[in-house]
């Protein structure tokens, strides 16, 4: 596991979590420091890449690694510590944003994602209204629709119905949209 090698495509969060969540400790149980900071470590990252990481993680984080670095029974629990305190010290900056400005660079944590519809391409036309369950989006006939991102829940059901190829993901980068519903300029 080389996290010096991702690319700009991949994000460290996302790659730690899976290199955590596959690790042989998780079944093992032979030792405290693997299996339980194992298991703590899944769960401390899956919270950051579900929008629900606190400040106090990453200290988190390099307190188990440094226990299970020394306590760890087998080298699998010391090697994977290893990993996630390479990646504290040497992608801090990817972690941060991901626990302080809630938002993934390489746009791979869906719930960093979110929907815009293109006042550019949107044609009024209302598929995407009721495709939505939650309500979320904003408009009527001939008017450019608004995603109300409070709302949303990210389900996608908008964007596989809209032919017109309007409504975008985005993740760090947002596409300039319009705040209200406005008529549109396309038919």
């Amino acid at each position: 596991m080389d996290i010096n090698t991702l690319e700009k495509s991949e994000c460290i969060v996302d790659f730690l979590l899976k290199a955590v969540s596959n690790n042989e400790c998780k079944t093992c149980g032979k030792c405290v420091f693997g299996y339980e900071g194992i298991t703590q470590l899944e769960m401390i990252l899956s919270d950051i890449a579900t929008k629900k990481g606190k400040p106090g993680d990453k200290a988190l984080l390099y307190d188990l690694c440094e226990q299970m670095l020394h306590q760890s029974i087998c080298e699998t629990g010391s090697d994977i510590a290893e990993v996630v305190l390479l990646a504290l010290d040497t992608k801090a900056d990817e972690i941060d944003e991901h626990i302080m400005k809630k938002s993934c660079r390489a746009g791979v944590c869906q719930k960093f994602m979110s929907y815009h519809i293109l006042a550019d391409k949107c044609t009024g036309c209302t598929d995407c209204q009721d495709a939505c369950e939650e309500d979320a989006i904003l408009g009527k006939k001939r008017f450019v629709h608004v995603i109300e991102q409070a709302e949303c829940t990210g389900c996608g059901a908008c964007l596989k119905v809209c032919e017109e190829e309007a409504i975008v993901r985005a993740g760090a980068v947002k596409p300039r949209c319009p705040k209200k519903p406005i008529p549109c300029k396309r038919r």
